[in-house]
């Protein structure tokens, strides 16, 4: 994680310093004035119907309160990570409709782990944009879980389906260079599972790509 905030701080100042050595460079840039006009950038392409997909690592927790409700798991904390890969469709300018199909990322038989079977979710998605360095988004949506977790020493699969709802931050790495595909860094946290025996969180990263049909401009 520390790696990734790491690389969102360089990929926001990353302009700051492109613009600086482009003005340098450029005729009258600098400390003078009237070098010419420059040439306007064009406008980026809009489309009519907008898609997206992307891949998420997520790394989750489950915190057990209450084994009555979870076929039995005591009680405590258990970790896994999982893949997660999404689809979203943009219904709105600043509402899209996401769907998550989610698998295990490896094998563990630790005691205190679990490991994700498959998940699956739907989810409605706000988005708002900020000078178009980064999107804010808050899904919230519906989630369902085929876990697998040790219950007296033996794997034992557990059916986890909760309403889901989280946060994410989402860099536009083409504002900062335009040569690129329109391809996003992500990261956020989520909360997978909420209910009163139990509750399943974590966070994740990975990468975003968008796309669309029908352009407009």
């Amino acid at each position: 994680m520390k790696r990734l905030l790491a690389l969102m701080a360089l990929c926001a100042t990353a302009p700051l310093f492109a613009q600086g050595g482009l003005t340098r460079s450029l005729p009258g840039g600098g400390g003078g004035g009237g070098g010419g006009e420059e040439e306007a950038a064009p406008e980026p392409t809009t489309y009519k119907y907008r898609f997206y997909v992307g891949a998420d690592l997520q790394d989750a927790k489950l915190s057990v309160s209450d084994s009555n409700g979870l076929n039995g798991l005591p009680p405590g904390g258990y970790d896994t990570k999982f893949w997660d890969v999404r689809a979203g469709y943009r219904v709105l300018k600043a509402v899209a409709l996401e769907a998550h199909y989610g698998f295990k990322e490896q094998d563990d038989n630790d005691p205190g782990r679990f490991k994700v079977d498959n998940y699956w979710g739907i989810f409605l998605v706000p988005t708002g944009h900020v000078l178009n360095l980064f999107e804010l988004s808050f899904p919230i949506g519906y989630v369902r879980q085929n876990i697998t977790a040790p219950i007296n020493n033996t794997p034992t699969d557990i059916h986890l389906h909760s309403i889901a709802f989280g946060g994410n931050l989402e860099i536009p790495i083409r504002e900062f260079w335009s040569a690129l595909p329109d391809i996003r860094l992500t990261g956020g946290g989520m909360v997978y599972y909420q209910r009163s025996d139990a509750r399943e969180y974590g966070f994740h990263y990975g990468l975003r790509y968008d796309f669309g049909f029908g352009k407009t401009q």
